[in-house]
């Protein structure tokens, strides 16, 4: 069988370095040699090159005044600061795009500072090395002040992520998710034309799992500075949104396709950065997909630029169906056909003391059919990435919305989502049948320099667990509740985050 990139292998999750080209029949190394490596921080000596250069970049930078626009604090502003955010996106489709070249900015100007010319920055996997990395927990190095310490951090070296955040399944799930929409975050309600302020409007869109799960919530669990909008002061936000961006880069070449949409491609972040020399770098998000061209990568051998879509027609079909329910507000605008919507207000608070629960009344025939739906075979980490996202799509599903969320307090607190579970408590764990996913809340709801931001929307995938729930039941319930529990991600820490959705809607959108 010939092996092409749509027919890389789950095998949890691991898309080897290089394992892709490698295994490619008839590629080719190609004339001029490859970018810079990205390399994992897991196992990575304390004096490793690649440590000492971003060590003395980031003590280079520290030193500046913020006046000097090469500089730690004016670079950390272009995020944010303690008013709020200033440029950077957060729940829109601008997301992904605009972090990747604000690490090349980092990137680059390292190289330009330190003369070490092959610099990458190093990611830091969190679902292999769930605590922080060694290099960033001492306060010295070598006798001497580490750069890469930060002392407003809450959480410990003994604190560890917990598999409800970035633990394999999760990522797996990400992997397949689709379309664009589901796994980058949607595009900002209402958008019809490039205009740059869409690209700050703060939670226009509706959080992808990738934004929601993993990235919001590594923020909230490191805490201090980096659970807040002026996160980029740590030198550790780096090494995490470098992970973030290679999980991009998997999701293309596992076949993941992005928004072919103009109004996504043909976006500038018009002054949004600098080059080296002081100037600034404003590129369009169609410049941003594939790394090689921008003077990195995640592969010690050529890997293939994002493919071109060529899904079944009836796989199409179904990415539009989603991808509408995924782009509006509220679904009552939802106008494409095979998708029924139901919803109910709220009023009710989720606490850490007391769980969320919402009523959402459907009809019991919905949500049979999902029951009924065809289950993944067995050993889905068998399927190629391509076939697992397809059999992800294909069938009835059913999606949950919390619309508006006010939320407060969210430092080191997980919202965990369940479904009709009728003992839920705090110590019930993911491993329950009634379990739907997580998420959390980056930074406050304070907006972009200072403006008020709208209240973010948050999506879960509700169809695996009506499978598991209703899946051998004679006749479902036509009784949707939505249930939130927050709970600690540092056990010893406290979680005192409260979220109030303003309505939560269910989607059902048919084969």
């Amino acid at each position: 069988m010939t092996i092409s990139r749509r027919n890389v292998m789950l095998h949890g999750c691991v898309i080897g370095v290089g394992v892709i080209a490698a295994n490619v029949p008839g590629i080719v190394a190609l004339a001029q040699p490859l970018p810079p490596l990205r390399r994992s921080l897991h196992g990575m000596a304390l004096n490793d090159p690649i440590l000492q250069a971003w060590r003395d970049g980031v003590r280079q930078l520290k030193a500046r005044p913020a006046s000097n626009p090469i500089s730690w604090a004016n670079f950390a502003a272009i995020h944010g600061d303690g008013g709020g955010f200033n440029l950077c996106p957060h729940g829109n489709w601008y997301f992904l795009p605009w972090h990747r070249a604000y690490l090349l900015m980092y990137e680059r100007v390292v190289r330009q500072l330190t003369g070490f010319n092959d610099f990458a920055l190093p990611y830091w996997d969190w679902t292999s090395d769930r605590q922080m990395p060694p290099a960033f927990v001492d306060s010295t190095f070598g006798g001497n002040p580490n750069p890469l310490f930060e002392s407003q951090r809450d959480a410990s070296l003994t604190d560890s992520l917990p598999d409800s955040t970035v633990g394999q399944a999760v990522i797996n799930q990400i992997l397949i998710d689709a379309p664009f929409e589901v796994f980058g975050t949607s595009r900002p309600a209402g958008q019809n034309n490039l205009d740059q302020t869409w690209i700050n409007c703060e939670f226009c869109g509706t959080f992808g799992r990738l934004e929601q799960t993993p990235h919001n919530l590594v923020h909230v669990f490191v805490g201090g500075i980096m659970g807040q909008a002026n996160s980029a002061l740590d030198p550790l936000f780096m090494m995490h949104h470098c992970n973030i961006d290679r999980i991009w880069w998997m999701w293309n070449q596992g076949g993941g396709v992005n928004s072919p949409d103009p109004l996504w491609n043909e976006m500038t972040f018009q002054n949004h950065f600098f080059n080296p020399d002081g100037t600034r770098y404003s590129p369009k998000v169609s410049d941003l997909p594939v790394p090689e061209p921008l003077g990195y990568t995640y592969s010690t051998v050529p890997t293939l630029p994002p493919p071109t879509p060529a899904d079944p027609p009836v796989v199409v079909a179904q990415y539009d169906k989603i991808r509408s329910v995924y782009e509006v507000p509220n679904l009552t605008e939802v106008k494409a056909a095979g998708v029924t919507a139901y919803f109910a207000q709220n009023t009710q608070t989720a606490t850490r003391a007391k769980f969320l629960e919402v009523s959402v009344e459907v009809t019991a025939s919905s949500v049979k059919a999902v029951a009924n739906r065809q289950s993944p075979p067995s050993g889905l980490e068998t399927l190629s990435l391509d076939k697992a996202r397809t059999q992800a799509v294909s069938g009835p599903r059913a999606y949950a919305f919390l619309r508006d969320v006010e939320y407060a307090q969210q430092e080191n607190t997980e919202y965990r989502v369940f479904m009709n579970c009728d003992y839920l408590s705090r110590d019930t764990p993911i491993t329950d049948r009634h379990y739907v996913g997580s998420f959390g809340f980056f930074g406050g709801p304070g907006g972009h320099a200072g403006k008020e931001s709208r209240r973010p929307s948050v999506a879960v995938d509700l169809t695996s667990t009506i499978q598991r729930v209703y899946g051998s039941a004679a006749e479902p319930s036509g009784r949707i509740r939505v249930q939130v529990q927050p709970v600690p991600l540092r056990p010893q820490g406290r979680a005192d985050g409260t979220a109030k959705p303003n309505k939560v809607e269910v989607a059902f959108v048919s084969a």
